[in-house]
């Protein structure tokens, strides 16, 4: 068989192929939820922490039900374990800058966790 017939022989099954590929559902994305859920934490936490917010228990309230969800969330990625690492320094902070100095356990945790999140690119 020559080049040309070789060639468009092979034009319909390329065809086929490329709609195939272009049809296939795209894939879940790992921690979607998980992701979704720390993103919502963290900016429920920075806007019940703004100084003079009116809003800030409510803020503070809803943080702490997505914190509540996450905690039986068990990261399958590297992102989600970033961003649920992340999560845990943050609580971790509040109760360390709230106990004046903390309890040593728990100030080693954030600083092993800070150090990690450093380290992965968090």
């Amino acid at each position: 068989m020559n080049r040309r017939a070789l060639l468009s022989a092979a034009a319909p099954v390329a065809l086929a192929l490329s709609g195939a590929v272009a049809a296939a559902p795209a894939l879940p994305v790992p921690d979607a939820e998980l992701l979704a859920l720390c993103a919502e934490f963290q900016r429920l936490h920075a806007e019940g922490a703004v100084v003079g917010n009116p809003d800030w228990e409510k803020a503070d309230a809803a943080a702490w039900g997505a914190f509540n969800q996450l905690d039986d969330m068990t990261p399958a990625s590297e992102a989600g374990h970033r961003a649920k690492a992340g999560v845990a320094v943050k609580m971790l902070s509040m109760f360390h800058e709230g106990h004046h100095g903390g309890d040593p356990e728990a100030v080693f945790a954030l600083h092993m966790l800070r150090d990690w999140l450093g380290r992965v690119g968090a």
